[in-house]
């Protein structure tokens, strides 16, 4: 986990340690500096006297436009603890043409040589004078140390660098630890099931040897994974363990085995050649809401299945046990999710090792571990599931069934018209006249999701489950869910008219150049980012212009979604907003991921294994008209990119309660100034 923030955002500090060895090059560049791309016909560097802000200056020179590059650490010695603040920076001066570009970078590395993180600052693009340049990162966690890059790239010319600097700002803030969970298992420790265990647990995660009598020490939970009969007296144990307020997650093997009876295959159908939406009915149909249930309503199907021949695990008909409550059954009643509530404590089961990886395109295990993480503590709070992405038509009779459910909280508004015959609709809490909080998603049409996530927030809001976070008397909140529904009805980026509404921003939009990307030899209507042909002609913006010109604007939140995980879990932070936006947007990532680390865990495309969904990097926007540095101008606001873009709503829960929990820490990060 990385994070990248922008110049100006660091308010005065205290002075710090310079980590950098010759940093105004007032020495040879050797043994400090390393020529990361050697001297040949393409490029030169050298130090040049006398050429800097203040004595010499370290001299990139591209003869053709090539990457160059000058770094120091690359032999291990700038070593930072991870968690800590630090901040990059460099006087900066090129005579490059237009095409060159000029930028720092700091790579995060681990004790192996793997790359953490590389963060990027903002770039000089072409001729410049002297100009300073930085970026804050947040050191990620396993990094053992950095390397520092001065770098220019793409243009022919001569690039100059001084008084370069590697600061910490801050030191590590402290992390609350992850809550003890133990490991009762037999498995062995390269079972593919522990293996994602251990990277939704963490450190949290202890194994311990099957115990007799008791569970020592101060262990939240337990996780119990048996695929052979577990010891007879763990049953006891675990009770024990329970009614003393411990909560127990059990393999469904393992319970009936340690209550005398063996849980048996319920065979639900081939999944395999079967369509999602038949592949989201299969599984266990949610009979009463619990933790272990997190984000499914009862009656709802919780997709849930061995691949490819369907079946899972349940417990004999006749089965029960006193005290026993049944949380989710298969089609012919059969209970496949358990729960005991024990004292203070409880026990759940289910099948947990029939299922295969949680993938992003695999929806029979896409929710494996949901019952798990919730069992043991951390359940989804502010999440729904929407069992099929409904018509346009259908969203806005959703957010009319909110606004009528909850008449004294929610005000349903009209708020103009969108492309062709579409009308864009908003829902409203908060006090009328309160500094204002602007919600929305899916500018681009096809990233839709977390405008689910955006009703589930507002639901969530009117029931009283935030009153933790945002006082309704004084704030007010206006929540666009779908800001371009003709893209979201064809699954489109763009509206009708083709136009990318992303940008259709005033700032940088007479230098934006997009690409042709359906090739039809001309930037224009239905490429991929074709900005229209002036700043707010569409009526979808327009509509958004209108909004954001409230003086009681302070913060906007603008949700995205990609299916790369290369381009999601990711916050983009406006050029334009107050300078202090940078160090509350990281308030944000921590408030989140605290609430959020342990519960999610998913597998996506570009992943060599599975990761916690978190809330993992932020950089500033660089180069590109979007609608939030427009509405963002002297205010505060991030745009964040989730999971989304598939034709279906099987990953909903996750989304929408990464996108619930997100917004919650907004409102922390960014309180409403006081009046």
């Amino acid at each position: 986990m990385a994070m990248l923030l922008a110049a100006g955002s660091v308010p005065a500090a205290r002075a710090a340690e310079n980590l950098l060895a010759n940093p105004g090059f007032e020495e040879a560049l050797e043994p400090g500096w390393d020529k990361r791309t050697p001297e040949d016909a393409t490029r030169r560097i050298r130090r040049e006297e006398n050429a800097g802000r203040t004595g010499a200056a370290a001299l990139l020179e591209n003869i053709e436009p090539v990457y160059t590059r000058l770094r120091q650490g690359h032999d291990r010695s700038l070593a930072v603890a991870p968690g800590s603040l630090v901040e990059l920076s460099a006087w900066i001066r090129s005579e490059q043409d237009a095409d060159g570009v000029a930028m720092l970078q700091l790579y995060c590395m681990d004790e192996a040589g793997g790359i953490r993180a590389q963060p990027v600052s903002p770039t000089v693009r072409g001729a410049c004078d002297w100009t300073r340049q930085r970026l804050l990162a947040m050191v990620p966690e396993h990094t053992a140390y950095l390397m520092v890059y001065v770098q220019t790239r793409g243009g022919k010319g001569r690039v100059w660098f001084d008084d370069v600097e590697l600061v910490v700002r801050r030191e590590p803030l402290p992390r609350p630890p992850a809550p003890r969970i133990a490991l009762l298992t037999d498995l062995p420790e390269d079972d593919t099931t522990l293996a994602e265990a251990r990277v939704l647990f963490a450190d949290g995660l202890e194994r311990i040897e099957p115990p007799t009598t008791a569970l020592a020490g101060d262990f939240a939970g337990a996780l119990v994974l048996f695929r052979d009969a577990p010891p007879p007296p763990l049953n006891e144990t675990l009770a024990t363990f329970a009614r003393a307020g411990g909560r127990v997650f059990m393999d469904l093997r393992a319970f009936a085995r340690l209550h005398g009876t063996e849980a048996e295959a319920a065979e639900l159908g081939p999944l395999k050649g079967k369509s999602l939406p038949e592949q989201m009915a299969t599984g266990l149909r949610v009979v009463k809401a619990a933790d272990a249930t997190g984000g499914f309503a009862p009656g709802q199907t919780m997709p849930r299945a061995s691949w490819p021949e369907g079946t899972l695990l349940v417990l004999p008909a006749a089965f029960a046990l006193p005290g026993m409550e049944v949380l989710g059954v298969v089609a012919d009643g059969r209970a496949g999710l358990v729960q005991m509530q024990l004292g203070e404590g409880s026990i759940v089961a289910c099948d947990l090792l029939s299922l295969r990886e949680p993938r992003h395109n695999q929806v029979d295990a896409y929710y494996k571990f949901t019952p798990a993480s919730g069992a043991l503590g951390n359940p989804v709070r502010l999440g729904r599931y929407y069992p099929a992405k409904l018509p346009y038509d259908g969203v806005v009779a959703e957010m009319k069934r909110l606004a009528d459910a909850f008449p004294q909280t929610i005000r349903l508004e009209e708020e103009g018209p969108a492309s062709e015959d579409y009308r864009l609709w908003s829902l409203n809490l908060g006090r009328p006249g309160a500094p204002l909080y602007f919600l929305y998603a899916a500018a681009h049409g096809s990233e839709w999701e977390p405008g689910y996530g955006l009703m589930a927030f507002a639901q969530r809001l009117a029931e009283g489950a935030l009153t933790d976070a945002i006082d309704l008397d004084k704030v007010e909140i206006k929540i666009i869910p779908l800001l371009n529904p003709w893209g979201y009805e064809r699954m489109r980026r763009q509206n009708a008219q083709g136009v990318d509404l992303n940008r259709q921003g005033d700032d940088l939009w007479d230098t934006f150049r997009g690409r042709d990307s359906n090739q039809d030899g001309v930037w224009g209507p239905g490429d991929y980012d074709w900005k229209g042909s002036a700043p707010f002609t569409e009526p979808e913006a327009r509509v958004y212009q209108r909004i954001v010109a409230n003086p009681n604007l302070h913060c906007l939140l603008d949700f995205h979604g990609n299916t790369a995980v290369t381009s999601n879990k990711l916050a983009i932070l406006p050029t334009t907003a107050k300078p202090e936006n940078e160090l509350l947007a990281l308030d944000v990532q921590r408030l989140a991921n605290e609430r959020l680390r342990g519960r999610h865990l998913l597998r996506q495309n570009e992943e060599n294994q599975v990761s916690p969904y978190l809330l993992d990097h932020i950089r500033l926007n660089q180069g590109t008209p979007t609608l939030l540095n427009s509405g963002a101008r002297n205010r505060y606001g991030m745009l964040i990119e989730l999971t989304a873009g598939y034709r279906d709503s099987y990953g909903t829960v996750l989304q929408t309660d990464v996108t619930a929990e997100l917004c919650r820490a907004l409102f922390l990060a960014y309180p409403p100034p006081e009046r």
